[in-house]
C-alpha cells in the first residue's frame, strides 16, 4: 500500500510542477521523504491518539475547483480583510481585501519566491508524512507581511471551505512575517460539507523583536473530514505568539503548534476547546521550545468526550541548558459525559536548565454532581443546569481571545453543542439527590 500511496502522491507532486515556481525542488525532496516515511502510526510517539487508518487506506486526489456557488459565512464582527479558500483554491470573488493592502504586504504564495528565491530556504518541510505531503502538494495560499511598527487592528480572516470533494484534498500554505513591535490578529475557519475529504493546513509565522500575533481557530469541518492542520511559530525578543484553537467538526481532527522562543521575554499561550461525539477524535500536539532566558509560556486546554468521542492532549515544554529563568505552566481539563467517551492526556516538561519554574497537571472526570444539584435546588432546571457548568468549564480556555466576537462566537458553538445533548446524561445521582 506504502508503493501505491507513494506512486499516486509522486504523480500529483508531477502534475503542479511550475504552480509556484521555484519550488519544484522543494516538492521532490518532500516527495522522496514521503517515499521513505509514509505515514505516521500509533507506534510514533506523538501520533499514538492519532487515528490516521483513512490516510493509509488509499490516495487522496487533488480537490477541483468547485462547479456551484459556494456560501461563506458571514464575518465575525469588523475584520481588516477576509481571503476565502475553497477546496484549496483562492476565491478571489469572494474575498475582500479592505484596506488591509495600504498597510501590509499581501501576495499569493505562488509569487512568494519568484523574486526571492533565496526564502525557499524558509519553508518548512516537516518530517512526518502529512507535513511532507503538505509541502509536496501545496498549490496555493497567502503570504502576510505586516512592516516594523504596523498594528492592524481589526482582525484577519481567512477562510477555508470543502464542497463537493469527496475522495479529495486540499494542502495549503500559509506564511505571516511581522517586522518588529508589528501587531496582527488572525481568525481561521474551517469550514466543509459531509464529503469525505481530508483538509491539509500548515501555517508559518516569524514574530520579529516586540511583535505579536493572535491565532484563533474555528474548526467546523463537515462530519466524514479528515483535518490535519499545523503551525510552526518563532518568536523573537519580547515578542508574544497567542493562539485559541476551538475543535468541533471532522471525524478525525488533529491540530499541532511548533513554538520556539528565541529571545529573551519572548511568551507563548496556547489554548484550546475540543468537544467530541459520535465517532469523533479530537486530537491536539503541542511543542513549545524554550531557548533563551527569561521567557514565558503558559497553556490551558479544556476537552468534553460524549458517547463514543474521544480527546486527546500531548503538550511538551523543551528548557534548553541556557534558558535560565523559564516560566512554563500546562494545564489540562477533560470532561467525559459517557462511558463510551474517551480522555487522554500527556503533559511532559523536558528541562536541561536548572533554574526554571515549571509545571504542568492533568485531569479527567465527569460534571460534578454536587454542583448540579446546588444549582437545582434554586430552581434551575438539570439541562440548564449542565450547560452553565459547561460553559464554566471551557471558559478558562477562551479568556485569552482578545476580540469579543469571536470570543462570543467560540462560546456560542460551545453552547450548541451542548444543547443537543444537556438533556441526557444527567447523572442517576443528581436525579436522586433532587427527589430527596
Amino acid at each position: 500500500m506504502q508503493d501505491e500511496l507513494t506512486i499516486g502522491y509522486s504523480a500529483q507532486a508531477e502534475s503542479l510542477t511550475g504552480t509556484v515556481p521555484g519550488a519544484d525542488g522543494l516538492r521532490q525532496q518532500a516527495m522522496k521523504a514521503f517515499a521513505e516515511t509514509g505515514f505516521p502510526t500509533a507506534r510514533a510517539e506523538d501520533w499514538r491518539y492519532s487515528d490516521l487508518r483513512a490516510l493509509r487506506a488509499g490516495v487522496y486526489g487533488l480537490a477541483e475547483a468547485p462547479t456551484a456557488t459556494t456560501e461563506i459565512p458571514a464575518a465575525i464582527g469588523d475584520t481588516a480583510a477576509r481571503f476565502v479558500f475553497i477546496n484549496g483554491r483562492y476565491a478571489e470573488d469572494l474575498s475582500d481585501m479592505g484596506d488591509l493592502w495600504q498597510a501590509a504586504s499581501i501576495r499569493p504564495i505562488a509569487n512568494h519566491f519568484t523574486a526571492n528565491p533565496a526564502r525557499l530556504d524558509e519553508l518548512v518541510r516537516g518530517h512526518d508524512g502529512v507535513s511532507l505531503l503538505n509541502t509536496a502538494l501545496m498549490r496555493d495560499g497567502i503570504v502576510l507581511t505586516v512592516p516594523a511598527g504596523v498594528e492592524i487592528d481589526d482582525p484577519v480572516e481567512i477562510i477555508h471551505v470543502m464542497t463537493d470533494a469527496a475522495g479529495k484534498a486540499a494542502h495549503l500554505r500559509h506564511v505571516i512575517e511581522l517586522g518588529e513591535a508589528a501587531k496582527l490578529s488572525v481568525v481561521e475557519r474551517f469550514i466543509g460539507d459531509n464529503s469525505a475529504y481530508w483538509h491539509n493546513i500548515t501555517l508559518q509565522a516569524r514574530i520579529a523583536e516586540g511583535a505579536g500575533l493572535t491565532h484563533a481557530r474555528l474548526q467546523e469541518e463537515g462530519e466524514s473530514a479528515l483535518h490535519t492542520a499545523k503551525a510552526y511559530v518563532n518568536v523573537d525578543a519580547s515578542g508574544h505568539y497567542h493562539c485559541t484553537n476551538l475543535s468541533l467538526g471532522g471525524k478525525v481532527a488533529r491540530f499541532e503548534a511548533h513554538v520556539r522562543l528565541l529571545g529573551e521575554e519572548a511568551n507563548a499561550t496556547i489554548d484550546g476547546v475540543a468537544l467530541a461525539a459520535t465517532g469523533q477524535s479530537h486530537d491536539t500536539f503541542t511543542h513549545i521550545s524554550h531557548v533563551v532566558p527569561f521567557a514565558t509560556s503558559d497553556q490551558i486546554f479544556r476537552t468534553i468526550a460524549d458517547a463514543p468521542g474521544k480527546t486527546s492532549f500531548a503538550g511538551k515544554v523543551t528548557v534548553e541548558k541556557d534558558a535560565q529563568k523559564t516560566a512554563a505552566d500546562q494545564s489540562f481539563k477533560a470532561l467525559v459525559f459517557d462511558r463510551t467517551g474517551e480522555a487522554n492526556a500527556k503533559p511532559e516538561l523536558e528541562i536541561f536548565a536548572d533554574d526554571v519554574k515549571c509545571s504542568h497537571g492533568a485531569t479527567v472526570g465527569e460534571l460534578d454532581a454536587k454542583a448540579i444539584f446546588y444549582l437545582t435546588s434554586r430552581g434551575i432546571d438539570p439541562v440548564t443546569a449542565r450547560q452553565m457548568l459547561v460553559e464554566a468549564f471551557t471558559a478558562d480556555a477562551l479568556t485569552r481571545v482578545t476580540t469579543d466576537a469571536v470570543r462570543d462566537l467560540m462560546t456560542a458553538r460551545i453552547n450548541d453543542w451542548m444543547t443537543t445533548r444537556a438533556d441526557r446524561a444527567v447523572p442517576e445521582a443528581v436525579t436522586a439527590q433532587g427527589a430527596e
